[in-house]
């Protein structure tokens, strides 16, 4: 695969408030930040002979040096840059073991910076390497005074960091950094410090590997009980957790590297360009969201909705995410349900629809979006009350319920487990009855895509509750239970199907003429073989698509230029000749490398401009990864 121009580059990608990034093409073309533009400095200097110091990483002092970047790849797991100059050959890995499939490693809280350093010139020569973490990393807006110190644990030097009064979880919402919790570095034959300016190590080996590590201390409240990260139940403490990273390295390295070579295997054969937007959100994709085990052992795995609100476990985030879990590892699916069903089980809900979320990142106390006191919200206690405080026109009922029923069937097919539909088939059949009574001649309400405003009769949402009906249908099937359900689903898709334009596809509402969407919600349809609408239908809609192909992608629909990346790769696995995953992919390759907005992957931009439109490191990009999954588990190419 050849290099990829990103927006923004992966550097240290643990979880949504400790993923930093580059901003630029060099990396010492400007500082790192976190994934939404604040400041988390990272330095990089070497020193030759005690004489020539050369900046590698960051803004380099005023009359500094650099030694030229040369050369940046990245692969899904694996940032690598390399610098030269007359004397010296520098090259430099980021990763992190965001190991999909191992829910330990996918947990555990730390970084590498790997280096290797070869002189050119033949020469004996003296060398160190400075790796500089600012005091930056301990804040959030405003400085707090520090605390810190240096250990050694065996072979290992460390120094860490913090702010002197912790007050863990004391933050929520978007554009925040965590001021709670240490920063650590570490190394081998290497010496770390600790001072007023911020942790660094300095090593005189010539190759090497530091580690860099976040200990949170608490990572999540979770309806009033805050709870630290999985890796905690394994490893124990920071140390432990560093010290296991540093005697298990080559086995974690190897780890990311069969699973680079399986990421890039699986895409290859949709081409290059979407090879490499997959490549630019993997990392984006797992560090956007937080594992742990709650009180009754059940595991849990909420995102964050980065820029949209801050929302943790949010339900129309967890759908469109959801193909590239059902690939790698179904059972993080679960970890992003249970929550969902503990607090519709609440006496403060009392719609008979799906909630939309359960708090804002990282206090999941109840529902945020749309609660009538949302800027107060972060600390209180929303699953204590007795009353419903959401407004209905603020709620997406068709929506969340039909995400819901689509999380929990996926979750059973791909992954065997009858556990969340055996528990909870009353609530599932509770809101599958909701889709039924609500019919596909919706009121007036939102859908995921929230930001375009609400639509009536609006056909794409229609089609998720014809879609949903048919899960709950199935989920019966599999209990052993009896239902009309898949007769309601047929009959509804089939009135549906009535609004069809002359052309073949349908409009964007029931009854309106020369209007069309992306119709992403009917995938399911296709890829699993329901048959509940007619291929004819796939094959107009997925023409229409490509007529209203942009610079940087296909609108959602006929009212504006805006895209979003996901379901438009959603809506490619319509077409039968799969040359619109490749075609849709070349667009958004497109965005990527002529935007000038330094961000993370956004998901939401312009097709008519490289502009992205507030949305930024959400982990939505996961479904980008459908078009694999149709590929490889489809009913319909069987």
């Amino acid at each position: 695969m050849a290099q990829i121009k990103l927006p923004s580059y992966p550097l240290i990608t643990i979880d949504p408030f400790m993923s930093i990034w580059s901003p630029s093409d060099k990396l010492y073309g400007s500082d790192s930040v976190i994934w939404h533009g604040q400041k988390k400095k990272l330095r990089g200097y070497i020193l030759i002979d005690r004489t020539d110091s050369y900046c590698f990483m960051g803004v380099p002092e005023k009359g500094a040096e650099i030694i030229p970047q040369t050369e940046l790849d990245v692969t899904p797991l694996v940032t690598e840059y390399v610098f030269q100059n007359k004397i010296l050959k520098l090259t430099l890995k980021f990763w992190t073991p965001l190991i999909i499939d191992d829910i330990y490693k996918l947990s555990l809280p730390v970084s590498f910076i790997d280096y290797k350093a070869e002189f050119l010139d033949g020469k004996r020569r003296e060398f160190e390497i400075l790796i500089d973490v600012d005091k930056s990393f301990c804040f959030n807006k405003t400085r707090k005074r520090l605390t810190g110190d240096e250990k050694n644990c065996g072979v290992l030097s460390l120094a860490f960091m913090g702010c002197k009064n912790q007050t863990p979880l004391n933050k929520s919402g978007d554009g925040v950094s965590a001021d709670w919790g240490y920063i650590y570095i570490a190394g081998e034959n290497c010496s770390c410090k600790f001072d007023k300016t911020g942790i660094r190590a300095v090593s005189e080996k010539t190759e090497g590997s530091f580690i860099f590590a976040y200990d949170d201390v608490k990572s999540i409240e979770y309806m009033g009980t805050q709870y630290p990260c999985l890796w905690t139940e394994k490893y124990g403490d920071i140390l432990k957790a560093i010290v296991y990273a540093r005697e298990n390295r080559p086995e974690l390295l190897n780890s990311a590297e069969r699973l680079n070579e399986r990421l890039l295997s699986d895409s290859e054969k949709f081409g290059e360009s979407y090879q490499k937007i997959l490549t630019a959100s993997y990392r984006q994709v797992l560090a956007g969201h937080k594992l742990f085990r709650g009180k009754d052992g059940e595991i849990y795995y909420f995102s964050k909705e980065c820029h949209s609100n801050g929302c943790i476990n949010t339900v129309d985030i967890s759908y469109p995410s959801m193909p590239i879990f059902l690939l790698y590892n179904p059972s993080l699916i679960k970890g992003m349900v249970t929550g969902i069903f503990e607090f519709a089980r609440m006496s403060c809900w009392k719609f008979d629809f799906a909630p939309h979320d359960i708090g804002r990142y990282p206090i999941a106390n109840g529902q945020a979006y749309g609660h009538k006191n949302s800027p107060l919200f972060p600390r209180k206690k929303i699953y204590r009350e007795n009353v419903c405080r959401f407004p209905l026109k603020s709620q997406m009922p068709v929506e969340e319920c039909g995400n819901m029923l689509a999380l929990t069937y996926l979750h059973y097919l791909f992954s065997g487990d009858k556990s969340v539909i055996e528990r909870n088939y009353d609530m599932l059949e509770k809101w599958a009855n909701y889709l039924v009574n609500a019919g596909v001649l919706l009121e007036n309400q939102l859908c995921t895509d929230d930001f375009a405003g609400h639509s009536e009769k609006n056909i794409n949402l229609a089609i998720k509750g014809v879609l949903g009906i048919a899960f709950f249908a199935k989920i019966s099937d599999a209990l052993g239970k009896e239902t009309n359900m898949w007769d309601t689903a047929r009959s509804y898709a089939e009135k549906l199907c009535s609004f069809a334009l002359p052309d073949g596809t349908l409009p964007f509402s029931a009854g309106d003429k020369d209007t069309w969407s992306l119709k992403y919600n009917m995938v399911w349809d296709k890829i699993l073989a329901f048959s509940l609408f007619p291929k004819e239908l796939y094959e107009a809609e997925s023409r229409k698509y490509k007529e209203k192909l942009g610079n940087f992608g296909v609108p959602l629909d006929y009212r504006s230029s805006l895209a979003k990346t996901d379901w438009m790769l959603w809506a490619a696995v319509l077409d039968s000749a799969d040359d619109s995953v490749k075609i849709f992919s070349d667009a958004i390759v497109k965005y990527l490398s002529e935007t000038k907005e330094p961000y993370p992957f956004p998901d939401w931009i312009d097709t008519n401009e490289a502009f992205r439109h507030g949305f930024a490191h959400r982990t939505v990009q996961g479904g980008l990864w459908l078009p694999i999954l149709a590929d490889k588990f489809g009913a319909d190419k069987k």
